[in-house]
């Protein structure tokens, strides 16, 4: 059964004020190593067979393969920092141990929740796309051509592979803010790892602050995840417990989780003055106020606006052209340079394509520059697409008659509010937010 709020305060009282923060003090060592991890890479959990292998943290989805409107675990990209902490290596993440602290001058009450207290609280389930800020990166090499000085793009080549969508089992922001209580004058949120750490059992420089504004209006869409498509969390998504933003960059929805802060200033973090940042002459920097709050951060390294809301986005299940690349994927599916190759004759072009702010309204397709088509909008299953999720994506389908030769196809989405995808994005060091119409260069045989 659920616990109340009541019933819960009675229980931190029952127990007293040290015994949750002895507890939570004293787990934080790093247990022996049993496990050695992923066949392929020992800093991940999971077998990678069906990921692009992009370097030692971070591997994509293969987005050409993507079928239907979950993707599936073992297909699902993961983006790190740091190696995935697992149970083995660091008891902060063994669900026997795990401890969440919110706490903040902005809560009412300052607590620590255990895994089987959070299990006790109501949950909900919630279908919605997880995209790095850095999906679609490949297309400021290969379409923007931003390769050298003064426009020179860094950072991982994901091609389209580091977006997926999952059901997530939650306990919504909701509940756990009724039972901390929140001041009037809450303002930002934190959600720390407090684990994300380049060593295990060492303290983490990872987490995210969020407006609580943003929380408040997401209601119960967003809390914190135990489970992910109907599974227990994997370590490499964040076991035991994450947080779950839906429609923000994949870096606000936190990985092992232990803290939320909630106060009535803003908080500045790596994630958000330095490493995920649009940094360029469009994106002059934010200012850090007086009373501001710095970890591992400081007002000098305050470097642009931080990436917030997924913008809208679209691809089809086609493998790009990749030539321009710098490190390339030892695995992809083509030669760098290589087009993909189609049948001659009428076929059916598919895709996806999602707009989390506002909600898809509908998706048009051009090939070879001659004229926008409308493409048809699949209705997702009753299970995945709630009441109107404008947090998930659609699938789209549209009919081409392939003839011989060489080809482009572009596809370009427009949302609910009236928002649609540009012919191009100014230049960021970090290579974030790449939505311009991407191009599909393809071969008819």
């Amino acid at each position: 059964m659920p616990i109340s709020r009541r019933n819960f305060l009675k229980l931190s009282a029952a127990a007293g004020p040290g015994a949750f923060g002895a507890a939570f003090a004293t787990d934080v060592a790093a247990a022996p190593v049993t496990n050695p991890g992923s066949r392929f890479r020992p800093v991940f959990a999971k077998d990678l067979a069906n990921l692009v292998d992009l370097n030692s943290t971070n591997q994509g989805g293969q987005w050409w393969a993507y079928k239907g409107a979950i993707t599936p675990i073992d297909r699902f990209f993961i983006r790190n920092e740091y190696p995935t902490p697992r149970p083995e290596l660091d008891t902060r993440v063994d669900p026997r141990h795990w401890r969440l602290h919110i706490h903040g001058n902005a809560a009412e009450r300052d607590i620590f929740l255990t895994y089987d207290d959070l299990l006790k609280l109501p949950t909900k389930r919630v279908v919605c796309v997880m995209e790095c800020a850095g999906n679609g990166r490949s297309l400021f090499w290969e379409q923007q051509n931003m390769t050298a000085e003064p426009t020179l793009v860094g950072g991982t080549g994901w091609g389209f592979g580091g977006v997926g969508q999952a059901e997530w089992t939650i306990i919504p922001f909701t509940e756990l803010f009724d039972l901390c209580g929140i001041k009037p004058d809450a303002k930002n949120v934190l959600l720390w790892s407090g684990v994300d750490a380049p060593t295990p059992g060492k303290a983490s420089d990872s987490g995210r602050p969020v407006p609580f504004a943003t929380l408040a209006a997401l209601g119960d869409a967003a809390g914190l995840a135990i489970k992910m498509n109907g599974e227990p969390l994997p370590p490499d998504h964040g076991a035991p417990v994450r947080a779950i933003v839906p429609g923000w960059c994949g870096a606000a929805s936190t990985k092992w989780i232990t803290e939320i802060k909630i106060a009535t200033h803003d908080f500045w973090v790596p994630l958000n003055t330095r490493r995920h940042v649009m940094i360029g002459p469009d994106y002059p920097p934010p200012v850090a106020a007086a009373n501001d709050e710095f970890r591992f951060a400081s007002a000098d390294r305050i470097r642009g606006p931080a990436v917030t809301w997924s913008p809208p986005r679209s691809f089809l299940t086609m493998p790009l052209v990749l030539e321009r690349q710098p490190k390339f994927p030892h695995n992809y599916v083509l030669p760098p340079g290589a087009l993909p190759e189609r049948n001659v004759g009428r076929q059916l072009l598919t895709g996806y394509a999602y707009a989390p702010e506002h909600g898809v309204s509908h998706v048009d397709v051009q090939l070879d520059g001659r004229g926008w088509q409308r493409a048809q909008l699949i209705r997702p299953p009753a299970r995945v697409s709630g009441k109107g999720n404008r947090y998930g994506w659609r699938q789209f389908q549209i009919a081409w008659t392939a003839r011989k030769g060489e080809h482009v196809l572009e596809t370009r989405v427009t949302d609910n509010s009236g928002t649609v995808q540009p012919a191009s994005v100014p230049f960021n060091e970090g290579g974030f937010n790449f939505w311009a119409i991407p191009k599909f260069r393809v071969r008819v045989v």
